[in-house]
């Protein structure tokens, strides 16, 4: 018999624009605190030419709450705004692992309030 898989929470979904090792070190660490994420290249929604509404909507509907990127340009519409944050990282790939998981995690507890 096979043991039970967790189930992660998965509040987070990091876009294209976030490198592949960083996805998966933040990954790593999330899934030891008990979440998850999902990182748009190995989701539903890959392809480079998909819509931020597609994508969006795709969030919507798995309740996954905030958007990681790392593009200066992208702004969520005005009907998604109340119901999915966005986050954009600086710093390049170079940045910490612990302080990309502050940042998701205080923004996480600011929308909770």
């Amino acid at each position: 018999m096979k043991r039970p898989r967790k189930k992660y929470k998965t509040p987070f979904f990091f876009d294209r624009t976030v490198p592949r090792d960083l996805y998966f070190k933040v990954q790593r660490r999330l899934n030891l605190l008990g979440y998850g994420a999902v990182w748009q290249p190995r989701s539903a929604v890959k392809g480079k030419d998909r819509d931020l509404r597609e994508i969006l909507d795709y969030c919507q509907a798995r309740g996954i709450r905030i958007l990681v990127t790392f593009s200066k340009h992208l702004e969520i519409p005005r009907e998604y705004s109340d119901k999915i944050k966005l986050i954009r990282l600086k710093g390049g790939r170079h940045k910490t692992v612990n302080k990309i998981i502050s940042l998701l995690f205080n923004e996480l507890r600011r929308e909770k309030n």
